[in-house]
């Protein structure tokens, strides 16, 4: 019975990633719609070609930060060249924009690779770039907070709006914090972590766990080690002032020269926005599709940037072309440079996925 509810549960969920994408396709199109499609097109085409290749190298150098920022969470005994790990962050990006969610879904890919390349377990790989990801959201979410802050006193917004943007940073806030505490409290011996693999060993859709260990020990030392490995990195950044602050600083860094790509993009079409102004917009656009379940946050994110660029002052035509380049910038690194470097990768180490052997293994 229960098997059947959780095979039921997957045409569900994937019923409802198609609906929220066509909705916010469809959002999208009338936004767009009642803009006007050619006095979008004709805007694209009026941009200076010197901002668009500046926006260019500008996310190109994001990429390179970021592959940075996941070096620097390494071990230095561990760490790998840059040029091995730009690749491998850019398949990453190639799995973010095919899964669910603007910014996840490449982590897997990029752990398994870069157990390839650098050797060690993909499962402290893995750990790594939680580390990375958790970094990053702190970075976020103090942006995403000072943009709400900001987009609550001084733009004109109707309150349900206002309610809805404050309501949704507070549960990211409030998650956050409770999964700190919660990681906490299952490390305690005897805590919720031992109740839980207690209670997956013995239920019935996880026949196989116990056919796979010759006892519940067994298990529960496998899956402790594997956990260990998986959190260590998070722990050794938490606890280490010096990794910290130079994570924070090279997330600071990315997202300045992300909001400076976007500003060449306005400065281009002849639009003088402050930069305060694009920060703000490209902040709460990325916000929002972090949010949404669509592959690469598509519709959520691009509605979001022009409704943003509106409310506050920015003429609708500009912002909708900035937002079609800046969003055709993304898809051809995430789609078509992320998706040639799976490719080579997957030529060169094989394919990302997890077997049995290696799950017996141990890696």
């Amino acid at each position: 019975m229960k098997t059947a509810v959780m095979l039921n549960r997957k045409p569900m969920w994937t019923a409802l990633k198609v609906f929220a994408f066509l909705a916010a396709a469809a959002v999208l199109y009338l936004v767009v719609s009642h803009i006007g499609w050619r006095p979008i097109i004709e805007a694209v085409g009026s941009a200076r070609r010197s901002s668009i290749w500046l926006a260019v190298a500008l996310n190109f150098l994001v990429v390179v930060l970021l592959s940075l920022r996941v070096l620097v969470i390494m071990k230095p005994g561990e760490r790998g060249h840059i040029f091995a790990m730009l690749p491998i962050y850019m398949a990453g990006m190639f799995g973010n924009v095919i899964t669910p969610g603007a910014r996840v879904g490449g982590e897997p890919i990029r752990a398994y690779y870069m157990a390839k390349a650098f050797g060690g377990t993909k499962t402290g790989h893995l750990g790594v770039l939680i580390a990375d990801k958790l970094s990053d959201i702190v970075t976020f979410m103090v942006l995403v907070i000072l943009s709400v802050a900001f987009m609550a006193l001084f733009v004109r917004l109707p309150l349900a709006t206002k309610i809805v943007l404050e309501a949704a940073v507070l549960i990211v806030i409030l998650v956050v914090v409770s999964g700190l505490l919660l990681r906490r409290h299952m490390t305690k011996p005897g805590g919720l972590m031992s109740k839980l693999l207690s209670a997956i060993y013995n239920a019935r859709p996880f026949k196989f766990m116990r056919q796979s260990f010759p006892s519940y020990q067994h298990f529960e030392d496998y899956a402790i080690s594997k956990l260990d490995s998986l959190l260590s990195p998070v722990d050794r950044t938490a606890t280490s002032p010096g990794v910290i602050s130079k994570v924070v600083a090279v997330s600071a860094v990315s997202w300045l020269v992300t909001f400076a790509a976007h500003w060449v993009l306005f400065l281009g079409l002849g639009a003088h926005v402050s930069f305060i102004k694009v920060a703000l917009i490209v902040t709460i656009a990325n916000f929002c599709g972090d949010l949404s379940v669509a592959p690469g946050g598509a519709g959520f994110m691009e509605a979001a940037m022009i409704g943003v660029s509106a409310a506050v002052g920015v003429n609708s035509t500009t912002a909708a072309a900035v937002t079609l380049i800046s969003r055709g910038i993304y898809y051809f690194y995430g789609l078509a440079v992320g998706g040639l470097c799976f490719v080579v990768l997957a030529c060169l180490y094989g394919r990302s996925r997890v077997s049995a052997q290696d799950a017996a293994a141990g890696t």
